[in-house]
């Protein structure tokens, strides 16, 4: 009868099923590379450099399966101070440009052409407020912004070891940042708010590697390269003195360099 029972009951495991140290054991914490048909769960938080602030960021994401992919992130930006060329002679003491905050959200699929290598296309939604053009100072002049994104990318990862796996991260797309800012410091000395658009095509080259610290933490840095076409309205890039906002019509660039702690489970 004990032989019997032991049977039956090892006839009831099912075939192919992992147990968590057996998944956690070739996942390197970048998205796409656990095992095929696990599910992984990831929380952490990074932190991002870039010139004209610091980003932190907290996510949480999930593969199904290791299929579909989903992250949400929770941002907060401290912007740096610095001299606005629009509004000469403001020592930069007087300067306290506020806080910024923001939320994305991606979704995801991910592709497993070889044991290796693995894609993940997505598209990706942001809003953010003062994390675009902002500005603020002790004599009243200020520009805020309220930002709204889309973008679609691919996420092509490489599992060198069972610790290490780099990857390459590129994705593109539009944005609107709603400004309205006021400038009595200026030479039109409006205390009216004023409003403008300025329009951006955004393009982001990231790569970055997935470093195992253990069996469910990961310690990512990575790199981004940002270019900004921007298109702002007719408000938007009118010279302070004649009663607009003076945002410029250049292309922009700018460099990101970032570290990022992922919890897996």
């Amino acid at each position: 009868m004990p032989t019997t029972g032991k049977a039956n009951l090892s006839s009831t495991i099912t075939p192919g099923v992992r147990n968590e140290s057996e998944v956690l054991s070739v996942y390197t914490g970048v998205v796409g590379t656990a095992p095929k048909n696990d599910t992984i769960s990831n929380a952490g938080a990074a932190f991002e450099l870039l010139p004209n602030g610091t980003n932190v960021y907290g996510f949480f994401s999930q593969t199904l399966s290791n299929d579909i992919y989903y992250e949400a992130r929770l941002y907060g930006r401290y912007n740096y101070i610095a001299t606005n060329p629009n509004i000469p002679g403001i020592p930069t003491s007087n300067q306290n440009p506020p806080p910024g905050y923001g939320l994305t959200g991606i979704l995801g699929y991910n592709f497993h052409p070889t044991d290796l290598i693995n894609l993940t296309p997505y598209v990706r939604a942001n809003g953010q407020y003062n994390m675009g053009p902002v500005y603020n100072d002790t004599n009243g002049d200020y520009l805020h912004s309220t930002t709204y994104g889309l973008f679609v990318g691919g996420k092509l990862t490489f599992k060198a070891t069972p610790i290490f796996s780099p990857y390459v991260n590129l994705w593109g797309g539009y944005q609107v940042n709603d400004l309205v800012g006021s400038y009595p410091n200026s030479a039109t000395k409006s205390n009216v708010p004023i409003s403008g658009v300025l329009n951006q095509t955004v393009v982001i080259y990231e790569i970055g590697i997935g470093a195992k610290l253990s069996e469910h933490i990961s310690l990512i840095p990575y790199w981004q390269y940002i270019t900004n076409a921007n298109s702002p309205n007719a408000a938007a890039s009118t010279a302070l003195d004649q009663g607009g906002l003076n945002q410029t019509n250049l292309t922009g660039t700018a460099q990101v360099f970032a570290l990022k702690l992922n919890v897996a489970w």
